[in-house]
């Protein structure tokens, strides 16, 4: 980059900048976290408020990560005015049955989760592949499918779109087969789990066990592998449907709090400098600081330095450190540098993220592959 384009580069970048005011979806962004659709039996104004009320309680549920939020005694004089916090309602008739459809005001939600110090889980979320296998008493073991179970998939859809936590399903082709056949998969084997994953790239990996042990029970254990970590759990039911939708609700809860941040009218305000290398375009500048801006842990974000393929940004946030890092790990792009440690200057004290310090990525473009 040459340095006279440099030198007029930054302005153009910064007015450019003035004008973004959303970002570009991409996975595991989250869409339609504060949108809701409630059965209804009339268009009566007490029927609308009170399905706009529960509405609001799963805005709370998807955007904080806690199933329970609604227990929470804060919540209560927010709930009943359920009304105060909508954008925008509407009616929709879908197999004879009527639906109010809400979208309800982010702004005005997280404002509240804010004041109320309840944890915000970002809309940039962990993609997680759940693979399933089931031993029936009748038709014993097998690896399930989408296609051949899709009312059980749809339901695992439908609940994992309630949580707000984004989902695959592994095709199960020859593929699949081979590098996750049925006795590692049963087994729960983690290394298998992660070849087999690796050609569609999740953040986590979610595996569940599902037994039928009589006509009327159910008994499953789940493993969620995520990242160097994994966490196991069991759930029991009278259907497989019980136990499935388990094993994505605590899937949800452990990445929520893994990943989700709480702040205050309290909490300080701090500067975290990051430098990224492998800036090679215009386009790749405006994506980045977008990402930046948009991050729910940063208040701020500004390029304040430009150096041919090397940028160096501030970020103001009111989070820890250990919670941005977190985040800015669920973006594939960003590689840190430094074979996973953070680098500063030979035999450098100053703290990790300040402009001596700062947190080093390598911003991967062409050369990454989705």
């Amino acid at each position: 980059m040459q340095s006279s384009m440099r030198s007029s580069f930054l302005p153009l970048l910064l007015l450019l900048l003035c004008s973004l005011s959303t970002i570009t979806a991409n996975a595991g962004i989250v869409s339609g976290l504060y949108e809701v659709a409630e059965a209804v039996p009339s268009r009566s104004d007490d029927d609308r408020d009170a399905a706009a009320n529960r509405a609001l309680k799963r805005v709370f549920v998807r955007v904080t990560g806690d199933e329970t939020v609604a227990n929470n005694p804060l919540l209560v004089s927010v709930l009943e005015q359920a009304q105060n916090y909508i954008q925008s309602y509407r009616y929709q008739l879908e197999a004879d049955q009527l639906y109010l459809k809400f979208s309800f005001d982010p702004k005005a939600i997280d404002a509240q989760v804010h004041k109320l110090r309840l944890p915000l889980w970002p809309s940039e979320r962990p993609n997680t592949l759940v693979w399933l296998a089931v031993d029936r008493l009748q038709q014993g073991r097998q690896a399930l499918q989408q296609d051949e179970q899709p009312e059980l998939f749809s339901l695992l859809n439908k609940q994992a779109t309630a949580r707000g936590l984004p989902v695959d399903f592994p095709l199960m082709d020859l593929s699949d087969q081979r590098s996750m056949p049925l006795a590692k998969l049963w087994a729960q084997d983690e290394a298998a789990a992660q070849r087999a994953a690796a050609r569609y790239r999740p953040d986590a990996n979610l595996m569940g066990r599902l037994l039928q042990t009589s006509s009327q029970r159910w008994q499953a254990n789940w493993l969620l592998i995520h990242g160097d970590h994994s966490y196991s759990f069991d759930a029991s039911g009278s259907t497989i449907e019980e136990v499935a939708k388990r094993g994505i609700d605590d899937a949800a809860t452990y990445l929520a709090r893994y990943y989700a941040v709480v702040t205050g009218k309290e909490s300080a305000q701090s500067t975290v400098t990051l430098a990224l290398s492998g800036v090679a375009s215009f386009a790749d500048y405006v994506t980045i600081t977008r990402y930046f801006q948009e991050l729910a842990q940063v208040s701020k974000a500004g390029v304040v330095k430009i150096d041919a393929d090397r940028i160096t940004v501030s970020l103001t946030t009111a989070t820890q450190i250990d919670s941005l890092r977190k985040t800015l790990a669920l973006n594939h792009k960003l590689q840190v540098q430094g074979g996973g440690t953070y680098l500063g200057p030979p035999g450098s004290s100053s703290q990790l993220g300040s402009t001596q310090n700062p947190l080093r990525y390598h911003w991967r473009n062409h050369q990454y592959i989705e």
